[in-house]
């Protein structure tokens, strides 16, 4: 039989994944402003681990037998809340980011778009009249 952990450590747990996660976003954002792709991706790569950490421990609280002291008890009850507090900075920095890497997106489309045009230009051909076919 496994040895659960106490409730107060996983809620710990917890709140030390979500803080790694806004720092992870934090530096995701900040290669997607300087174009470092390369980064972005090891970024991601570490975010998705913490994500799947922040899963198992949401689920393991869940399952907790003593999960009712989340409520009961003043100390679980505030780091709860302090949770779920970063989890909304958490929750709303991720939607800056898919803005900015969804404007980013948008540049490289318009910028493409550009390039495509002017190549066109550079292909037309001229008559011996000087008129372009």
């Amino acid at each position: 039989m496994a040895v659960l952990a106490p409730v107060n450590d996983l809620l710990q747990e917890m709140a030390d994944s979500l803080d790694t996660l806004a720092l992870l976003q934090q530096r995701e954002l900040n290669a997607i402003v300087d174009r470092q792709h390369a980064d972005v991706n090891s970024v991601t790569a570490e975010k998705d681990k913490v994500l799947t950490r922040i899963t198992e421990l949401d689920e393991q609280l869940n399952q907790h037998p003593d999960k009712e002291q989340l409520k009961d008890d003043p100390e679980l009850s505030e780091a709860v809340a302090a949770i779920q507090n970063t989890l909304a900075d958490v929750q709303h920095q991720s939607q800056v980011n898919e803005r900015v890497v969804q404007a980013t997106l948008n540049s490289i489309e318009q910028l493409k778009q550009t390039i495509l045009q002017s190549a066109r230009k550079d292909t037309l051909t001229y008559n011996s009249k000087g008129k372009i076919r």
